[in-house]
């Protein structure tokens, strides 16, 4: 081929060629490449583009953060993920820190994100009104492990109370200091009424494949109630917290369920057994 102008409509095909699809190459190399976490926070910015359009933040993975706190924010990663492994000796369920916190907590909760704790580090120390006091953020920390977890509180000063902190602070830079959050917590449902005969039969079609028809849990899912699961002191003990954390998060990964049978599905797995809360006055 001796034709100049063939040899530039040729050059200008492949360039085109190049330029359509390279975003498909780079994108697909990119997924390839990048580490667990990249991958959860790449999916929940595809999901939340919109939430994070209007606000100048940015979900920061635990693998970027800087040499001198990297191996306590990997920690306090590693806790939120594998409680059970990093700190068996505080935990008296079958509980991850994860169940409730999806990604570590790294996410902006809404549909499918669990119960956010990025920003938390922000936030605290405030007036918890449950509580009716001021609490820190380690306080808090320990009222998870004492009531979610039925465990019991981590030393103050121990490197995994310091690993959370840490992990909870990097997840939460570049926010505002004592600002409202707005995705943090969970966003109550309709009050409307509640019906846990008919939240019985809902749990078995929806919810038992997972977490076994008597709340037992399973292999790759936790247990609901029972001795292995929450005690009665947890926030998810109570039925407003339950039936919003169902409706915005289940079934996992495809929640569609209406908000009137969460909240008849709380209310049944609420009026199941479940462990008593050894010290109900702790506090911090």
């Amino acid at each position: 081929m001796r034709d100049p102008f063939l040899w530039l409509v040729l050059a200008l095909v492949m360039v085109l060629g190049a330029l359509i699809v390279y975003p498909y190459f780079s994108k697909s190399l990119t997924n390839y490449m990048e580490s667990p976490t990249e991958k959860v926070i790449r999916d929940k910015l595809e999901r939340e583009g919109e939430v994070f359009s209007n606000l100048d933040f940015e979900l920061s993975d635990p693998e970027e953060a800087p040499e001198i706190i990297k191996d306590n924010v990997m920690m306090g990663y590693g806790i939120m993920i594998n409680s059970r492994e990093l700190v068996k000796d505080y935990i008296g369920s079958e509980l991850t820190c994860s169940n409730c916190h999806f990604a570590g907590g790294n996410t902006v909760g809404g549909k499918n994100g669990g119960i956010s704790l990025a920003g938390v580090s922000a936030v605290y120390p405030k007036y918890d009104e449950r509580f009716q006091k001021v609490m820190d953020l380690p306080a808090r920390i320990n009222n998870c492990f004492v009531r979610s977890m039925n465990g019991k509180p981590l030393p103050r000063d121990s490197k995994e109370m310091l690993a959370l902190v840490t992990y909870f602070q990097w997840i939460s830079k570049g926010l505002p200091i004592f600002k409202p959050v707005p995705w943090l917590g969970l966003k109550k449902i309709e009050t409307i009424e509640t019906n846990a005969a008919q939240g019985k039969k809902d749990y078995v079609t929806y919810c038992a494949s997972c977490h076994g028809k008597d709340g037992e849990g399973t292999l790759e899912y936790p247990p609901l109630w029972g001795d292995k699961s929450f005690n009665n002191g947890a926030g998810m003990n109570i039925q407003k917290t339950l039936e919003a954390f169902i409706y915005y998060n289940m079934p996992l990964d495809d929640p569609f369920l209406s908000e009137q049978e969460a909240r008849n599905i709380a209310a049944y797995i609420i009026q199941q057994p479940r462990p008593i809360l050894k010290n109900p006055e702790h506090k911090n």
